[in-house]
């Protein structure tokens, strides 16, 4: 039961209420009116299941952050690795030494804004918020704070499709070629496996001589490799459609199994020059660069560069321009759906909408004519053909 008592020899009146543990609570007012409305409504608190015990969130978001990170078990190394550093770049500069119950909406949202103003991408803002989002969402799971500042916070906009375009290269099948005219020998094979497989460089990287399937003409990708700061680290792929197996052009096929001499069945199928991990890092500043260069196609400078991953993107251009299946592209791409793959890619399809109509009223008028070429020849017969019925009405 809440209650107001006035301690002695102490000014002012002290609101008491009991908590869920059983224990009273107080605190001291001038106003013995202001002490039992205070009593009062952390007794509905608790009945209502809503009491917070106010020493809970006293914890700073640094501290508590480092606890949101340890319970991220079923995340990949270099996912945990990056919210460890949005969380130190981003957030615990502004809100590590606050307690959690100091973090509110107005504060979270001139953090937002102070990240765009300093010229943080639109992507990177949002991973930054969803980093502290989640740190509050597990405060208020577990009932530090009654709930989440974070929440319905204005972020600035993704890149527009036309804004990803430009950042975008697609290369047409005479640049493919005239680039890969200038790669010297296996120097050729991680374009190739890029520009006409869809690889990712780093699922490039992962290939094993197991993963090759010569009389299949198949890659399996199985593992990609991670390069942070020169470390290279084999992981799972990206997600678990990207764990795929992808269809290799049958001209490639010889050309990718004179790697294999003298290799294990676990040894890398793509090798740096000197032997172990192939680097796509490396390759790009010592092969690709250069010979898009040569090619013509680009500078490889600021606002005007085609990257590894590029290439990939070319795949995916090659392949709708052949007429390929937006599903069998999505598989073969390892995205996660065809939806994903229509909003990357599907403003490659110019015109195909009225190629297909067109495709269906060829079909359409071609049924007509067959029809207007068979009615003349069962016209003479209908008449009989009532005839021997009025006949038979007659009988």
């Amino acid at each position: 039961m809440a209650y107001v008592r006035q301690p002695k020899g102490r000014d002012g009146y002290q609101g008491v209420y009991v908590k869920p543990d059983g224990r009273e609570a107080t605190r001291m007012f001038a106003r013995k009116r202001d002490a039992q409305q205070w009593a009062d409504e952390q007794e509905r608190q608790v009945k209502r299941g809503e009491w917070l015990d106010p020493r809970s969130g006293s914890v700073t978001v640094a501290e508590y952050g480092q606890d949101w990170l340890a319970g991220k078990l079923d995340v990949k190394k270099s996912t945990r690795d990056a919210y460890e550093r949005l969380l130190r770049c981003q957030v615990v500069p502004t809100f590590g030494k606050l307690p959690l119950s100091a973090v509110t909406h107005e504060g979270v949202v001139r953090w937002v804004a102070n990240l765009h103003a300093s010229g943080l991408s639109a992507s990177r803002i949002r991973l930054a918020h969803l980093v502290l989002k989640q740190v509050l969402d597990l405060a208020v799971f577990s009932r530090r704070i009654p709930s989440n500042p974070a929440d319905k916070v204005r972020l600035p906009s993704l890149p527009s499709k036309a804004e990803r375009d430009r950042e975008s290269r697609f290369l047409s099948l005479e640049q493919v070629q005239s680039v890969a005219s200038h790669c010297k020998g296996a120097d050729v094979l991680p374009l190739h496996v890029m520009a006409w497989c869809g690889l990712r460089s780093g699922e490039v990287a992962g290939l094993r001589v197991c993963d090759f399937d010569q009389l299949r003409r198949e890659l399996r990708v199985r593992r990609t490799v991670v390069d942070e700061g020169g470390v290279l680290r084999v992981e799972t792929p990206k997600t678990r459609s990207s764990v795929r197996t992808v269809p290799v052009p049958s001209w490639l096929v010889p050309m990718l199994a004179e790697q294999l001499a003298g290799k294990g069945e676990a040894d890398p199928l793509l090798t740096a020059p000197q032997g172990g991990l192939w680097r796509a890092n490396n390759w790009r500043r010592r092969v690709m660069d250069p010979a898009i260069r040569k090619a013509g196609v680009a500078q490889q400078k600021k606002g005007d560069m085609v990257s590894p991953h590029d290439l990939r993107h070319t795949c995916a251009s090659l392949h709708i321009q052949a007429g390929t299946p937006v599903k069998v592209l999505s598989e073969m791409l390892g995205h996660t759906s065809v939806a994903f793959t229509m909003d990357r890619y599907g403003h490659l399809y110019p015109g195909d909408t009225h190629r297909w109509v067109d495709a269906l009223g060829a079909a359409a008028e071609a049924a007509r004519l067959a029809l207007t070429e068979q009615a003349p020849n069962e016209l003479p017969n209908e008449p009989g053909r009532l005839k021997a019925v009025g006949g038979s009405a007659g009988l």
